[in-house]
């Protein structure tokens, strides 16, 4: 039986200062626009950056030892996980992507997925001097960008300014991820289980069984109507040795 489709990723990647948060902000405004789900990845080096800032109550929060911290404004809310990344793989960043997300965009990662032939990557470079070395360096590479003179590049692989011929480049990724997006669309997961923060692949027919399973269980709870429809939410923890 068939397994539920990965989300689909392009990877932007290339040296400091070539463009890639430009080149990342084209494609998510691009996509965006074409009625796709698109959620983002930016990976840090500064070794010593953090998201929460010194002394405000949600850093106060994780001084006194809080694992995960929410904070909810107006029109934000953010989840700061204290967790060390440094033996991350890509699927534990993709993990933290909302379940009904069509395509994940990161920015940087080299490390993770330089060679994972499964990832597209969008290569932003500085100068002509550049391209031989990404070659050799990302496989697969879809495009080019950066300033560089489009004569100078001589590839087969299209190179794209963002700046001037944007839709070329969601032109290029759209052909690569359409089809994928669209097949996942088609059989979307109804049934999702995660344990320990890791979600367990479910083919369509486990899904379904899963899910009539479930309703069945709870329709003979006392006070629950059920329309099949509805969303679920079940937490199973582990026992104490008390119990």
């Amino acid at each position: 039986m068939p397994t539920p489709l990965s989300v689909p990723i392009i990877a932007v990647v290339g040296s400091r200062r070539s463009g890639k948060t430009t080149t990342v902000e084209t494609i998510v405004r691009g996509l965006t626009r074409k009625g796709y789900r698109v959620a983002t990845a930016k990976h840090i080096h500064e070794p010593n950056f953090t998201i929460d800032a010194k002394g405000k109550d949600t850093w106060r929060h994780a001084q006194a030892g809080a694992h995960m911290i929410v904070g909810v404004t107006k029109k934000e809310l953010a989840t700061i996980k204290k967790v060390d990344t440094a033996k991350y793989t890509l699927d534990d960043v993709i993990q933290n992507c909302e379940i009904n997300t069509d395509i994940v965009i990161l920015e940087g990662f080299r490390g993770l997925v330089a060679r994972d032939l499964a990832v597209p990557k969008v290569v932003t470079v500085k100068n002509k001097d550049e391209i031989p070395e990404a070659t050799q360096v990302f496989k697969p590479i879809i495009a080019f960008t950066g300033p560089v003179p489009k004569a100078e590049t001589n590839l087969r692989i299209p190179y794209i300014d963002v700046k001037k011929n944007p839709e070329k480049l969601i032109e290029v990724i759209e052909k690569r991820v359409a089809p994928i997006i669209q097949k996942r669309r088609e059989t979307r997961e109804t049934v999702s289980i995660t344990i320990n923060g890791k979600i367990v692949p479910l083919n369509l027919y486990v899904q379904k069984v899963t899910r009539n399973v479930l309703f069945a269980v709870i329709s003979t709870l006392k006070g629950t109507t059920i329309k099949g429809d509805e969303n679920l939410q079940i937490t199973i923890r582990s026992q104490s040795k008390a119990d």
